[in-house]
């Protein structure tokens, strides 16, 4: 046990805590940042290196590395502390930049997002933990919120930033401008992270829970991928993957049962606290990825608004998800309790989902942005009191793994929820029409041809894009109804939480001792 002296990590000064936080929250930003930053320059990196073949795997190559490493890196900075794993992994992420700014070709710049990704694997996991460590429960929620605004800043800002780049200096410059913020995440972080505790214990590695992570959730991840772009789940393509998934998830059950030190702990299974929040955090995150993607191709098949406004129409669910984050998390560190605002956040959600798959999106614009910034809001008041709630409710050993679990579930729900919601949109268009005449020239696959429908092409008439008009409104009425019964599962989870008093400062750190200022 801990001295509860002023090495206690509960015992960081305002002062203190203030560059160490900056340090976490720019490796947060970096990792959030990625994605959407990426994503919108892909098919300038297609163009230029002539790899529109492998152009998916810039995005999916990234992700799939840094989903199932996420869990890793949180039990390896339980065993050997927050401080040098959250160097190494900001040390590969920037090595991964260098890697995919020199390539020539897509087939290097595919492995050097392998590699970005592994080390982008660490950066959300240890920094969640990292705060477990500097900040007690009770005040958490007030730290939360401003990550929580940081995660949702950077998603907001990559589709701008990433496409100015692309257009008027060049993609690669997009992965030196990581640069610059990774030495200064590393240089806060080194610095900062040199007083927190490091573990006592003699680590010992379980390797194979950790061959057996990756080896589970890596075909289920390319399964998820493969519906998304199939537009459905009957095809071996996707059910191959994720039974081969499920069957490592078995062996790993096994393996874990029986480890000394497993890499992954089921008794963090055992707390219904926990196992709660991964659902609702599941649920949540999920349809907030897939309504962040989704909302703006409502906006562009059904309204025929271009992407720049489609855009800018999402800019109201940015600025509700950042408010509600920051008052939940006020307000959790105020009063202590968190337990009512997942209930009011699910509720809303369900609620606007539901109102929108009845009115529909793109018939006014201050109904637009009301319900949209609702649909924030809603999100916001799920993000950082659920990882308070977790991170309370978990033993000192346990934080690192348990926040990286959580952050892992999140990052496993929104690819599920995104290939779930895809495939849904593709069959009920693939439906709808099919039953309209003069479609024929879009080919059998007509659902997912209309993603990709450019009506300066010539291939459709206004006549014929007048009468889709109903099926494309017919069809996300049918997405948005689904992502509000997925709401309404989250909605019961969160009212089977139960309200556990949030730690003071007063409570000492366990099982962990102050590390030497010279580490």
């Amino acid at each position: 046990m801990a001295r509860p002296d002023s090495d206690d990590p509960a015992n960081f000064s305002q002062r203190e805590i203030a560059p160490i936080m900056i340090g976490l929250m720019l490796a947060m930003m970096l990792a959030s940042l990625d994605q959407t930053i990426v994503a919108t320059a892909l098919t300038a990196m297609a163009r230029d290196l002539n790899g529109w073949a492998l152009m998916p795997w810039v995005v999916s190559g990234y992700l799939v590395t840094s989903t199932v490493t996420t869990p890793i890196y949180g039990r390896l900075s339980d065993l050997y502390g927050r401080r040098p794993v959250l160097l190494i992994a900001i040390g590969l992420f920037a090595g991964g930049a260098v890697l995919c700014a020199l390539s020539q070709t897509m087939v290097q710049l595919v492995g050097a997002r392998l590699v970005q990704g592994v080390g982008g694997g660490g950066l959300r996991a240890v920094s969640q933990a990292a705060i477990a460590d500097i900040v007690p429960p009770r005040e958490r929620g007030r730290i939360q919120g401003y990550f929580s605004a940081v995660f949702t800043v950077s998603n907001a800002l990559g589709p701008v930033v990433g496409g100015l780049i692309a257009d008027y200096l060049s993609w690669h410059w997009i992965f030196w401008l990581y640069l610059p913020l990774a030495a200064a995440a590393l240089f806060l972080s080194n610095r900062a992270l040199k007083r927190l505790p490091k573990p006592t214990r003699k680590p010992v590695i379980d390797w194979a829970g950790a061959v057996l992570i990756l080896a589970s959730a890596t075909p289920i991840l390319l399964g998820v991928g493969q519906a998304q772009k199939a537009g459905g789940w009957a095809s071996f393509e996707v059910f191959g993957p994720i039974a081969l998934g499920v069957i490592f998830i078995v062996a790993l059950v096994l393996r874990e049962r029986v480890a000394s030190e497993p890499m992954l702990p089921l008794r963090l299974f055992a707390n219904p606290t926990f196992s709660l929040c991964s659902l609702i955090a599941f649920l949540n995150h999920g349809v907030m990825i897939a309504l962040i993607m989704l909302v703006p191709i409502n906006y562009q098949l059904a309204s025929g608004m271009s992407a720049n406004q489609a855009g800018m129409r999402l800019i109201s669910m940015t600025v509700g998800a950042v408010l509600g984050s920051f008052i939940a998390g006020q307000l959790v560190s105020r009063t202590g309790r968190y337990r009512i605002f997942p209930i009011i956040g699910t509720t809303t959600t369900a609620i606007m989902c539901a109102a929108i798959a009845w009115v529909g999106l793109g018939r006014s614009t201050p109904l637009d942005v009301a319900a949209t910034l609702l649909l924030g809001l809603s999100f916001g008041f799920q993000l950082s009191p659920l990882t308070v709630v977790v991170q309370n409710a978990l033993d000192i050993r346990d934080t690192g793994i348990g926040m990286s679990c959580l952050m892992f579930f999140r990052l496993m729900g929104g690819a599920f929820v995104v290939s779930l919601l895809s495939a849904v949109l593709i069959g009920s268009l693939d439906a709808g029409a099919a039953a309209l005449p003069g479609l024929e020239v879009l080919g059998p696959h007509r659902g997912l041809a209309l993603f990709q429908l450019d009506e300066r092409s010539g291939v459709l008439t206004p006549v014929v894009m007048q009468a889709l008009e109903q099926t494309i409104r017919h069809a996300f009425a049918v997405v948005f109804g689904v992502a509000a019964a997925l709401s309404v599962c989250a909605l019961v989870g969160a009212c089977l939480l139960k309200e556990v008093p949030l730690r003071g400062r007063e409570e000492p750190q366990r099982e962990q001792q102050p590390a030497a200022a010279d580490d």
